[in-house]
């Protein structure tokens, strides 16, 4: 059964401003910040429920379906925004979708600590990969489709990734509060006077609608997430989502 569970995100971004105090993020346009690249990374690995990656060596703990690997094994795949900076992920984990321009979680790692309900210590891992989802996964973006349909909403559907989340190896599908993440749009992708936006499946056949919140650069996707599972990225006429927002 698809609910219509419209998730409401606030701001732009869910980071904190921070300018000359830090000189590792990059600030956006309308003041909210990134990690750029320069930043040191806390590498980890996981498996996502939907796509199984290829074994990495050197495994410091192992679940079913969930391997956390050492540093040297981690990769990471930042967003280039419009006025060319760098932003890579304040989570650790492997980020090897190459349907996009890069993913990245770009809310800090406290407030994502926070959001997972995990100590400081706990190691929160972010899998992002191609989608390997089946046939019901794909019902269900459909279903997402016709729901957008339904308030006259033509969207089209672009790349569809896997995007699943581990605390200390146990795989966590849904959160306290939410967490940014940005995504880049390929160039195969863009339309002039177009906005973008995000469905969510999840098990059971659960259906968001996740609104773009970075409408000002239309090279990239920012949106709030509580949930983990299969993220479908659409376009639609500019002022299309506006209902969702």
């Amino acid at each position: 059964m698809v609910s219509k569970k419209v998730l409401k995100n606030i701001g732009v971004f869910a980071m904190a401003v921070m300018l000359a105090a830090a000189p590792v993020l990059a600030v956006s346009a309308n003041g909210s910040s990134f990690m750029r690249a320069t930043e040191a990374s806390d590498p980890a690995t996981s498996d996502p429920t939907t796509s199984d990656p290829k074994p990495v060596a050197s495994p410091v703990s192992t679940t079913a379906k969930t391997t956390v690997t050492n540093t040297a094994t981690l990769r990471k795949n930042p967003v280039i925004s419009a006025a060319g900076d760098k932003l890579v992920s304040s989570v650790d984990g492997v980020y090897d979708a190459k349907s996009v321009k890069g993913v990245i979680v770009a809310t800090l790692k406290a407030d994502v600590l926070a959001a997972f309900g995990a100590g400081a210590d706990a190691a929160v891992v972010v899998d992002v990969h191609e989608s390997n989802h089946g046939p019901a996964a794909e019902r269900s973006i459909n279903d997402g489709l016709a729901i957008l349909a339904a308030n006259q909403v033509q969207a089209v559907k672009g790349p569809v990734l896997d995007i699943n989340a581990y605390v200390n190896g146990k795989k966590v599908t849904d959160i306290n509060a939410p967490i940014n993440i940005v995504a880049g749009i390929p160039e195969s992708f863009r339309q002039a006077g177009y906005e973008y936006a995000v469905i969510l499946v999840q098990e059971g056949g659960r259906v968001s609608i996740l609104t773009d919140l970075a409408s000002f650069d239309t090279t990239l996707v920012s949106f709030d997430t509580t949930g983990f599972g299969v993220f479908a990225i659409v376009k639609a006429p500019a002022g299309s989502f506006d209902s969702y927002k």
